[in-house]
């Protein structure tokens, strides 16, 4: 066990066998391991599956409503500051984990300015590895290299990075929140690593690869809600970060239309949802720069 480190999943309406695998992998490495349940329809399964087989290792917070991913991440970070803990591995309950996996992220701590140690990310259902932003092919024979940012999931944090760049952004609910997150990270000389001979398997969604004209690109299927908060958060990014909803932005809300219309189901939803978080995202976003945020 490495006793500065706990572990945190966030859940909601999870698969119980999941949440179980992760707990009996990881009930030995950590310290403690913090669940927060955003209001799932099976808590009360929840609360039986670690009272059966967390008693001491396990600490349930319970929200009364989905608080979203920012919300309950930082729920996590501030009960292990509390704790006294110094590192948390996130984890989503789509996530595959083993024991070994809190070793090797631990050997990343011991570097300079460390605000996550981060695993490769290979997508369940496409076999694919998704490369993290800034991932270098040239550098994956190295035992770390640097990243500009990595998904949530898998990722080692600091608890005294997480507190000096003032938490995650509850604003975004979901998605973007790591992105953000890493940002921020970044502007306060916090450095991301990525420890490459470590693979996590992880699903993405309900990813399908797909013909558009004569290139192959992912489908992510997700649903209308989903659609809403990446579009709107990818828009606000945009305006805290660079006060403006560039090209990039909007090309890439017209791709995700397109996908909607071509290859999802649900289709006259999801585009009203894209729809939305186009408005919202640059409503919410320019108050950001009239603030001068």
């Amino acid at each position: 066990m490495i006793s500065e480190i706990a572990a945190g999943i966030v859940t909601y309406n999870p698969d119980l066998e999941k949440i179980k695998d992760k707990i009996e992998q990881l009930e030995d490495r950590v310290g403690r391991i913090y669940i927060v349940d955003n209001a799932s329809d099976n808590i009360s399964e929840i609360q039986d599956l670690c009272e059966e087989i967390g008693r001491r290792s396990v600490a349930l917070i319970e929200n009364d409503s989905n608080k979203g991913i920012a919300a309950a991440l930082n729920q996590i970070m501030s009960a292990a500051d509390e704790d006294d803990f110094n590192w948390v591995l996130l984890l989503d309950d789509d996530s595959m984990v083993s024991g070994k996996m809190v070793d090797e992220l631990y050997e990343g701590t011991g570097y300079k300015d460390i605000g996550i140690v981060c695993p490769r990310i290979k997508d369940l259902n496409t076999g694919r590895y998704i490369s993290n932003k800034g991932e270098r092919r040239d550098k994956l024979k190295k035992r770390f290299q640097l990243l500009e940012s990595c998904i949530t999931s898998g990722s080692l944090v600091s608890v005294d990075a997480w507190f000096a760049v003032g938490g995650y952004d509850e604003y975004l609910f979901m998605d973007f929140v790591d992105f953000d997150f890493c940002i921020r990270l970044r502007k306060e000389h916090y450095r991301i690593i990525q420890k490459n001979n470590l693979v996590m398997e992880h699903e993405l969604g309900k990813t399908e690869m797909r013909r558009l004209l004569v290139k192959k690109t992912e489908v992510m299927n997700h649903n209308a809600d989903r659609k809403y908060y990446i579009t709107r958060n990818r828009i606000y990014c945009e305006y805290k970060y660079n006060g403006r909803f560039g090209l990039r932005n909007a090309a890439g809300v017209v791709k995700a239309l397109i996908l909607i219309i071509c290859f999802e189901d649900d289709k006259a939803a999801k585009v009203k949802a894209v729809l939305k978080g186009v408005r919202d995202g640059k409503k919410d976003g320019k108050k950001l720069t009239v603030r001068g945020r």
